[in-house]
This record gives structure tokens, C-alpha cells and sequence, in this order.
């Protein structure tokens, strides 16, 4: 019972299943023109937070789970190239989003 507490197979997994949405999205988000990019950037941002929050609405994630969500989705974007400042604002974004 209480080893299941650590079992965060299932929130690492969608951490980086996030970060490669995001990856996948900005790259198609960058061909866009400079005015449309910092909107796109937004709804982009804002489709993040709303699928970590109903992740965690269907899993019911505990303090543990919600931080390996965190790391897998921060450090995937910094192995992928992202600007680290960026990623870890859109990290902060996602644990407030989670609570």
C-alpha cells in the first residue's frame, strides 16, 4: 500500500509526453509570423496547463508523483534544447497548476 505512493511511472511517463507536445507544437508555432508567434506561445502555454490539471484530476497525483511530473517535463525540455529560463517558468506554470 504504501509503495504505491512512489509509483510515478505514470506521471514521469506524461511529463515527457508533455514536453514532447510542447517541442512538437513550438516548432510548428515558429513558422508563424513574429505577430502571431507570442499569441500562439500563449494558447500553447495554455493547452499545458489545462492537460497537466486534468491529468491530475484523473490520476489523483500525490506531492511525490506531481514532482517527477515536474522533473521529467523540465529536464526533457532542457535535453531537447529549450532555453532553460523558459522551461522552468512553464514548470513553476504546471506545479501551481497541479495543486
Amino acid at each position: 500500500m504504501i509503495l504505491s505512493w512512489f509509483d510515478a511511472k505514470a506521471a514521469v511517463d506524461f511529463g515527457h509526453s508533455l514536453a514532447d507536445f510542447y517541442d512538437k507544437q513550438s516548432k510548428l508555432n515558429s513558422k508563424a509570423s513574429n505577430q502571431k508567434i507570442a499569441e500562439k506561445q500563449q494558447k500553447l502555454v495554455a493547452q499545458l496547463l489545462l492537460k497537466a490539471r486534468q491529468f491530475n484530476a484523473a490520476q489523483k497525483l500525490n506531492a511525490y508523483q506531481k514532482a517527477k511530473l515536474g522533473n521529467a517535463f523540465k529536464w526533457k525540455l532542457h535535453d531537447m534544447g529549450h532555453d532553460i529560463g523558459l522551461v522552468d517558468v512553464m514548470t513553476k506554470d504546471i506545479m501551481i497548476a497541479l495543486r
